[in-house]
């Protein structure tokens, strides 16, 4: 039966998706047919828009062209005596009121015979260098003189200056005779004319508007035949103008005059960047063309636009699909509520026998303890678990009090408890029970257990009791210990190792001092035993002098002996040997194993060692490893100071610490590294590890001392060790003081 209800309400399902679907298809196919017919007619009106934009301002510019040329024709008639500066004013004031012009340019026809005298006039208004010229070909670059012909048209003034501008002057704008026929229409009909496009040696393509003046001045009474232009780029002409950047748009400018001669009419164009085939099939392409009504600019704007995918405005179509959507779901749903609504039900309750089932198993097998008891403290539940750690029987305490079975005891309590049970109940709140909380069983037994007490609600809100969760702390608590002091003994065990291998790699450093203190003993026997055999082979041997040799040789046998017994005691691994040590003895050791290296250096050493020092407990080989790298560092701190070297070595005492100090004459330590000198990895020394000290203060501190450093006023360094008297108990802050007692006054430390 189940079975059967299953696929029937699977075949409804697919029934009903089906036919939500179909709706929603054919609704969507007419509201697509509505929404293009709308967006094609909003696209077209847009770019008409923007197309007629700007050919208005194309337009307007070109008017204010013909603007400036008739005023400049004006000023040419009305003032006969006008001169070259009130002509350059005139003219930046115009350019400064109209940007989009390039440059204004004046220029006169000079025939043939009569470029001599032209030339002589040009030098003498101001121009040593002016000559008529011509640009050379493109291979050649630069100017060269004109060719002969009959007329030429030289430029005599350009505004504004630009770079480059006193050169073009002297230059014939007609060289190639390309502008010929635009000059003789200026000057026949009195017109203002436009020259073909032309390409700028500069980059960039532009023309000239040119109208003819006759200009008066000087002593001559006959008016020169003068010629005004303007010249226009492209770039100054459609620059900051909507369009020309949209590389979704074909715009070009084709000039359209009245002389019949072929010639490049494309005075700009812009075309747009290729676009997908796709969105070219099956988008419209959209046409503007319309000529500038102008006679003397002669040109045609077209403009063409390909309608992008981008340019599509989806939000409606969106937002129908999303209504129709809303309604055929709407209505699918009305039709499938009361279907899901039985079947949701059964599975609801399905569900919620399920983590009933689940959450009774996981009471029955987690091992935390759990009791929930009601508003008046009586138990209606408690797990497994809770029976085993109570030693009850969970049918014996149900309805039972919990405070007659669930008994704390707070251990090391400095304060009275109250009862977390009581408080949870009273406040409403949740509780932890404190620490070292104690559980009493029935066998008479303490089990250290750690949980809290959390109130629980009802479905009105009302307060129904409380849940308690607890847990055995006992084995936990075991491990805990164990790792701890494990860990412990890895660390110490790690710091003895590296203290070692610290050890081995300071007598690797001063293995050839150490060889050469046993040289001088074993050379010493060897010359005594010589000396002995020599005195022998008299024939009346001084015996009384043989007793004194062989009494030397033993001498120098035994110091030998004490080097390699120090040496090998100092870098043999073996257990730390906590013993009553000598910090003066440590002094005097330390300093026979450094005695060649600090001759070796020329420092000399200054001892001030206080008598009858009480002793310390400690291991000797470890503190005399913290002394000789002191010793060590003090060594190359003065490696590059000149004479006097010098290191001081000073031992002293209080009622609870000895003290060892380590003082140099040397460079200090760098005030970046003072609070850094026992961080490891950080050090001064261009091959070092910045390990030394850190495993020193790690050595000092293990003694129950400490190690601090600091700069000298005058110079120098101070290095500080306090261990605590055999017999003393230091305090923490006579552990810490710091290096503030000042040394016995030394001139030359």
């Amino acid at each position: 039966m189940k079975h059967t209800a299953g696929t029937h309400s699977t075949s409804r399902s697919i029934s009903l998706l089906q036919l939500g679907g179909m709706l929603w298809c054919v609704g969507f196919v007419l509201m697509t047919l509505f929404w293009l017919n709308s967006e094609y007619a909003r696209q077209q009106t847009l770019f008409r828009q923007r197309a007629e934009g700007f050919f208005q301002s194309v337009s307007q510019r070109m008017e204010q062209n013909e603007s400036v040329m008739l005023s400049l024709e004006l000023l040419m008639r009305t003032q006969s005596q006008l001169g070259l500066p009130d002509v350059q004013r005139f003219t930046q004031q115009l350019m400064q009121r109209y940007p989009h012009m390039y440059s204004i340019q004046f220029f006169e026809e000079v025939p043939r015979d009569h470029v001599a005298s032209f030339t002589q006039k040009m030098r003498q208004r101001g121009f040593p260098d002016f000559q008529l010229k011509e640009p050379a070909p493109v291979s050649q670059g630069g100017w060269r003189a004109v060719r002969p012909r009959g007329n030429y048209h030289p430029i005599v003034m350009v505004e504004p200056q630009l770079d480059g501008s006193p050169n073009t002057l002297g230059m014939d704008i007609n060289a190639a005779g390309q502008h010929t026929e635009t000059l003789r229409a200026a000057e026949q009909f009195g017109h203002m004319e436009s020259t073909a496009p032309f390409a700028l040696p500069e980059g960039g393509r532009a023309y000239l508007l040119v109208k003819s003046v006759q200009q008066h001045g000087g002593t001559e009474n006959t008016p020169r035949k003068a010629f005004v232009g303007i010249l226009v780029r492209n770039d100054r002409l459609l620059g900051e103008l909507p369009l020309t950047n949209n590389s979704a748009h074909d715009v070009s400018m084709a000039f359209y005059p009245r002389v019949d001669r072929p010639f490049d009419n494309i005075f700009f164009r812009s075309p747009m960047h290729p676009i997908p085939a796709w969105e070219s099939t099956w988008l419209p392409r959209f046409h503007f063309e319309q000529p500038i009504p102008s006679s003397a600019q002669p040109f045609l704007i077209r403009v063409d636009y390909q309608l992008r995918a981008a340019d599509l405005n989806l939000q409606p179509l969106l937002y129908l699909a999303i209504s129709l959507g809303m309604a055929v779901g709407f209505s699918m749903g009305v039709l499938g509520q009361r279907r899901r609504s039985r079947q949701q039900g059964a599975e609801a309750n399905e569900s919620l026998l399920r983590e009933r089932e689940m959450a009774a198993m996981t009471l029955q097998h987690i091992h935390d303890g759990v009791i929930r008891i009601d508003s008046q403290g009586r138990i209606d539940y408690l797990n497994p678990m809770a029976a085993s750690l109570l030693q009850v029987s969970p049918g014996t305490v149900i309805g039972e009090s919990v405070f007659s079975v669930f008994r704390l005891h707070f251990e090391m309590s400095q304060h009275m408890q109250e009862n977390p049970v009581n408080e949870s109940l009273k406040f409403r709140r949740s509780v932890e029970l404190p620490e070292n909380t104690a559980l009493l069983r029935k066998d008479g037994q303490n089990l250290l257990i750690e949980g809290n007490i959390s109130p629980l609600p009802s479905r009105q809100h009302l307060h129904a009791g409380a849940l308690i969760t607890f847990r055995n702390l006992g084995p936990t608590h075991n491990k805990v210990l164990a790792r701890l002091s494990a860990s412990q003994k890895r660390l110490r065990e790690h710091e003895e190792k590296l203290a070692h291998v610290a050890r081995l790699n300071t007598m690797g450093e001063m293995a050839s001092g150490i060889a050469h203190e046993l040289n001088q003993p074993l050379s010493a026997i060897v010359s005594y035993n010589q000396a002995c055999l020599r005195m022998l082979d008299d024939d009346h041997p001084d015996l009384e002098l043989v007793e004194q040799a062989m009494r030397s040789t033993a001498q120098q046998a035994t110091r030998a002996g004490d080097i390699l017994q120090r040496l090998r005691a100092f870098v043999s691994k073996q257990p730390v040997r906590w013993e009553p040590i000598s910090l003066n003895q440590i002094v005097h050791n330390t300093l026979m194993l450094a005695d060649h290296a600090l001759r070796e250096n020329g420092i000399e050493t200054l001892i001030t060692l206080q008598d009858n020092l009480p002793p310390v407990l400690g291991d000797a080989i470890q503190i005399e490893q913290v002394t000789l790298n002191l010793l060590t560092n003090a060594m190359d701190a003065l490696k590059h100071k000149p004479q006097p070297r010098q290191i001081r070595l000073e031992t002293s005492c209080t009622d609870e610490l000895a003290c060892l100090r380590v003082v140099d004459n040397g460079p200090g330590i760098p005030e970046a590294m003072v609070h850094k000198l026992f961080t490891p990895f950080s050090t001064t020394k261009p091959h070092g590890m910045g390990l030394g000290l850190t495993i020193c203060q790690s050595i000092i501190e293990s003694h129950q001392g400490h190690i601090s450093g600091r700069s000298l006023p005058d110079g120098g360094s101070s290095f500080r060790i306090t261990l605590p008297l055999q017999h003393a108990q230091p305090s923490a802050a006579s552990l810490c003081e710091k290096d503030t007692s000042p040394h016995e006054p030394n001139p030359q430390l």
